[in-house]
């Protein structure tokens, strides 16, 4: 018994060293060309993973999709681009059934704090993490540990997560006009003029570069009120992989589109 566990062992070291001698061939192929500064998910699809799969509990899709967050980042840190964005809870999805709200709210502040430990443990492999949206609308624990987080992991560069909670278009835009209008007439008492610049300024997201590619899991076409005032440049990338499924080759292909679409986007650009 005890050799075939040694022997499982060594196979799945091997195993192990293989796949990451087999993503460092194509990732140094991959950085030939252009890489996306910002890459964005929209992570759609958990629900159906957990029905197609016959996985019981109502959170069961959801874990699998936090199983593919944790190997689309590593891919990411691995191919080197240096920002990426997690759609992970949009303001829509408050109007699900309270129980699936609430099982969500504790699933994400379940993997927030254990986030937290390994920061704390200094196990983040230099990944910082930024959470944007209407945080005032989660509640008090949820929100320290959100603010906690980000403190813990300001100082690292490696890769920047942006992850976007309790977030919507239309809300960040609400937001960044009534911001803009406060910083513009608190030392002045004459009619405001707002510049783009000023919105963009107070946006939610406005720490990090607007994302050079979309990856929508799940076939939909939509940004389902998704950055939608930042990604009007972007290309948008749909696959039929649920968010469990994608894995390495859905995120390799994502980027070769983007690298054979450049001229057509650096022309895009320059019309604009």
């Amino acid at each position: 018994m005890n050799n075939t566990t040694e022997e499982v062992g060594e196979f799945t070291q091997i195993f192990n060293a293989l796949m990451s001698l087999m993503r460092k061939f194509i990732f140094r192929v991959l950085r030939v060309g252009p890489i996306p500064t910002n890459i964005s998910f929209i992570m759609d699809g958990n629900r159906r993973f957990a029905k197609k799969r016959n996985l019981e509990g109502i959170d069961a899709g959801h874990r699998a999709g936090f199983i593919s967050v944790k190997y689309i980042l590593q891919y990411c840190k691995e191919i080197g681009v240096p920002y990426v964005t997690l759609y992970a809870f949009g303001m829509d999805n408050f109007k699900r059934g309270p129980e699936e709200v609430k099982c969500l709210m504790d699933l994400m502040l379940e993997k927030v704090e254990l986030t937290i430990d390994q920061a704390l443990t200094g196990n983040m492999n230099g990944v910082r993490i930024i959470f944007a949206g209407d945080l005032n609308s989660l509640n008090e624990r949820f929100r320290a540990a959100t603010q906690k987080l980000m403190e813990l992991t300001e100082e690292n560069r490696d890769l920047i997560v942006v992850v976007c909670v309790a977030y919507s278009t239309s809300q960040e835009i609400v937001h960044s006009v009534r911001e803009s209008c406060l910083r513009k007439t608190k030392f002045r008492d004459d009619p405001v003029v707002l510049d783009v610049s000023d919105l963009e300024d107070c946006m939610y997201t406005s720490a990090v570069p607007d994302p050079d590619l979309v990856i929508r899991t799940g076939g939909g076409d939509r940004l389902s009120n998704f950055m939608t005032w930042q990604t009007s440049r972007s290309l948008l990338h749909r696959t039929e992989a649920l968010w469990p499924e994608l894995g390495l080759w859905h995120l390799v292909w994502a980027i070769l589109k983007f690298q054979r679409m450049q001229d057509y986007l650096q022309k895009k650009k320059k019309l604009e």
